[in-house]
């Protein structure tokens, strides 16, 4: 009984100011909204660029020393020499760029030499996948056939020059099953690479020799590097511009959120002086009115906080599916936790200050006052 009063109590003294306390709210949804915003972004992406350098299940990859898949640029010719290399099974170039496609401004184009190992990482659903000796020809992933509305035998232009679409693929990686498949000679000619790879990915005979490997060639190649998956993703610039700004930007939700949960709850306290005066008087003991006070910092900001986890979701798949990027954002357990932490701290620094003066109001002090 005496917890439901007490918590009665905490949502009586957070609306009190009804429109004080959802401005305050306000605030931290947008804060929170666009933090979960961000994180999706970072974490999808992060997720997707290792499985495109791995998802031939190569061991790594090996590019320049931008290390950035956009801009790496590998010769073809080093495939011969590391394939002649002891302990490689196989070695396939690349190329992976991107360009606009139809009503998409951001599509995958992915070019694969027309063999085996290098085109069973995608699974041909519809027609058939490439062949030696293609020309004109292009595998769609599925995302791009149903929402550009295209089928066996369509045209597909890209980059001015038109592509006869000879089979569907899906891979279950959203931005491959967003974009498309070319020869991997096409693909230089689109990109005027020459005979220029993006990446080199590379399979070897012992898993155990892997990082062995690796130092092997980037001992024999000092302008190249051989990178996992994961070591991939986490040296992209743009991956790295991303998940600088979440940083910041929740940095900036903490600070700014604070200040407006403290200025709240200090002209709370300031109107409740009385109040508190009378709780003193018939027996609240300090760390009661501490805990009184922090609870309603903490509701106004976990409040805020579900909101803005909740629209930034729906906010983030809105904008992707609004603009055709094929972006898998999954809502991870992880990301709502460190959200959710963000929301807590935000609470405490907001609420301490007034919940600290609060509690060191003597009765007589406090009921002295008008």
């Amino acid at each position: 009984m005496m917890n439901n009063r007490f918590f009665g109590m905490t949502f009586k003294g957070v609306f009190r100011r009804k429109t004080r306390s959802l401005l305050t709210i306000l605030s931290i949804v947008v804060g929170i909204m666009l933090v979960t915003a961000l994180l999706m972004v970072a974490n999808g992406l992060n997720t997707q660029f290792q499985q495109l350098s791995g998802g031939s299940g190569a061991d790594f990859v090996v590019l320049d020393h931008s290390s950035d898949l956009s801009s790496s640029r590998v010769n073809a010719s080093i495939e011969n020499d590391l394939e002649n290399m002891d302990g490689i099974s196989w070695v396939s170039g690349m190329v992976i760029s991107t360009t606009n496609i139809g009503d998409r401004p951001f599509a995958f184009v992915m070019g694969v030499q027309p063999d085996e190992k290098s085109v069973e990482q995608f699974g041909i659903v519809e027609g058939r996948t490439l062949q030696s000796g293609d020309t004109g020809k292009v595998i769609i992933g599925r995302v791009m056939a149903t929402q550009e509305g295209l089928k066996i035998g369509d045209t597909l232009n890209i980059k001015d020059k038109s592509f006869e679409v000879v089979g569907i693929y899906e891979t279950g990686v959203t931005t491959e099953d967003g974009g498309v498949v070319v020869p991997l000679g096409e693909a230089q000619s689109l990109f005027d690479l020459g005979d220029q790879v993006s990446m080199l990915q590379v399979k070897v005979e012992n898993i155990d020799q892997v990082d062995a490997i690796r130092t092997q060639i980037e001992t024999r190649y000092p302008q190249l590097l051989a990178l996992k998956g994961s070591e991939v993703a986490n040296q992209q610039a743009d991956l790295q511009l991303i998940n600088s700004i979440s940083s910041l930007i929740a940095l900036i939700a903490i600070l700014v959120g604070s200040i407006v949960v403290m200025n709240t709850m200090i002209m709370s306290v300031m109107e409740r002086t009385r109040e508190i005066g009378v709780l003193r008087a018939i027996g609240w003991k300090r760390r009661k009115i501490l805990l009184l006070i922090l609870k309603e910092s903490f509701t106004i900001s976990i409040i805020g906080g579900v909101i803005g986890i909740v629209l930034g979701i729906v906010m983030v798949n809105l904008l992707t599916n609004l603009a055709k990027i094929s972006l898998n954002l999954p809502v991870t357990l992880d990301l709502v936790v460190g959200v959710f932490l963000i929301t807590i701290i935000l609470g405490i620094l907001g609420g301490f200050y007034p919940a600290w003066r609060a509690s060191k109001m003597s009765p007589m002090e406090a009921l002295s006052r008008e």
